[in-house]
């Protein structure tokens, strides 16, 4: 039998990277390939209670994905989509901070786990655990 980690890192990431673009204004986007580099010398000073709290908001980021995705694939218009996006945006921020993170740390999370695979080893074990 197959193991379901693949398929929760992989919907960790998807969250990860989902939150990171929807929560950032498009410039800092943009403006960002020297921020993997910088997040991976810090990656290792992740401890597990900081990595609940990342789970914690990435499972709430997925349910909001999955909620605002359908919507933003049919939205009529740009403004309208633009207005999904900010709605989204403020949500998110919400979850993040809810789990009791800062939007800046959640990110700084996010783009490590993106290039470093036991960071994200680390948070697939943790999502399972919840």
């Amino acid at each position: 039998m197959r193991s379901h980690t693949p398929r929760h890192l992989r919907t960790a990431m998807a969250a990860a990277g989902l939150a990171f673009v929807l929560a950032l204004p498009a410039a800092q986007v943009q403006a960002s390939p020297e921020g993997p580099q910088l997040a991976q010398s810090g990656a290792a000073t992740f401890d597990d209670a900081t990595l609940k709290q990342f789970a914690g908001a990435a499972k709430e980021i997925v349910a909001l994905r999955r909620q605002y995705e359908p919507a933003l694939q049919s939205a009529p218009n740009e403004a309208m989509a633009s207005a999904l996006i900010e709605e989204a945006r403020a949500l998110m921020d919400k979850a993040i901070t809810d789990s009791g993170m800062t939007r800046e740390r959640y990110i700084e999370i996010a783009t490590a786990a993106q290039t470093d695979p036991a960071l994200r080893e680390r948070i697939g074990a943790l999502l399972e655990e919840e």
